[in-house]
């Protein structure tokens, strides 16, 4: 990796975010750029129309920020060993969050899950949630303090060539994690058979030949991935639909990363319907990268 941005809000949610980045950092020889974007939206305080009734002293003002970012910095230079360069960038946080990364060609973008509007534990914060959406490089959303590098990443895999891009994005910027696979399945044609009445053995013995047949193809999928590399993985066939799967394997393995790719269909349906990993960000415990 080259470029790294790390957003932050100075919520102490982000303030996670910003060690992981500045530890990811450190491990990669990657640049650093510390990101805050005060909220200058259509309700944004201390502006626009409403002025006159909050004042001029109810927004900080912008050196303000930018002194608040550089004791950031400089907080992360004194445990991480490394240079921060801070930015401020007034606007909508989500949008200039994914607009600063692309125009920077950053290979990963880091934000808490969470900011300062005390959501519970474990809900996705509106911000993060634009930005896993928006961005069009890999979003690193984080839940959990940074004690040491990422050490196991669970990676979900649908086995498709979509998938097998996330797989080999994730390992290419965690590199010397462990690595364990899940992959959940249905037989192809199991609810026609179940619907038409087919024999319970017989329909047993179905699933089971479509279940060797998968293992198969995810075997092939991580020697894919890894283009001819030794790197080994535990591999996961689960007989479910990805969410449970996905979810379950979390929390029996206990990865530090779960590794996921982004909702490939329109826009409408993941806001109406919900996604996979729309479903799964609001589940997990662990931090998640979100692959585009």
């Amino acid at each position: 990796m080259k470029t790294i941005v790390a957003a932050t809000d100075f919520s102490a949610w982000a303030h996670y975010a910003l060690e992981r980045a500045a530890q990811i950092a450190r491990a990669s020889g990657a640049e650093l750029h510390l990101l805050y974007v005060p909220n200058q939206g259509l309700w944004s305080q201390g502006t626009g129309m409403f002025s006159h009734y909050f004042g001029s002293g109810n927004t900080p003002t912008l050196e303000a920020d930018r002194d608040r970012l550089q004791q950031a910095a400089a907080a992360l230079a004194r445990r991480f060993r490394v240079k921060a360069q801070c930015h401020v960038v007034p606007g909508r946080p989500a949008a200039e969050i994914s607009s600063f990364a692309t125009a920077r060609d950053a290979d990963l973008v880091v934000l808490a899950t969470r900011g300062e509007g005390g959501l519970r534990a474990g809900t996705l914060g509106s911000t993060a949630l634009k930005v896993s959406w928006q961005s069009l490089v890999p979003v690193l959303l984080v839940r959990q303090p940074t004690e040491t590098a990422y050490q196991k990443l669970l990676v979900a895999t649908d086995l498709s060539e979509r998938s097998l891009h996330e797989c080999r994005t994730a390992c290419e910027r965690i590199p010397k994690a462990s690595v364990v696979l899940v992959h959940a399945f249905r037989a192809e044609f199991e609810t026609a058979l179940e619907l038409a009445g087919a024999d319970t053995t017989a329909l047993r013995q179905y699933k089971a030949d479509e279940g060797e047949a998968a293992a198969e193809r995810l075997k092939a999928f991580w020697s894919d991935s890894q283009e001819g590399g030794r790197r080994r993985a535990q591999r996961f066939l689960v007989h479910s639909h990805p969410v449970p799967a996905v979810a379950k394997a979390a929390a029996e393995l206990k990865p530090d990363l779960v590794v996921l790719g982004k909702h490939s269909g329109p826009r409408w349906e993941e806001l109406v319907l919900g996604s996979v990993v729309q479903n799964l960000l609001q589940q997990l415990k662990t931090d998640v990268l979100i692959v585009p």
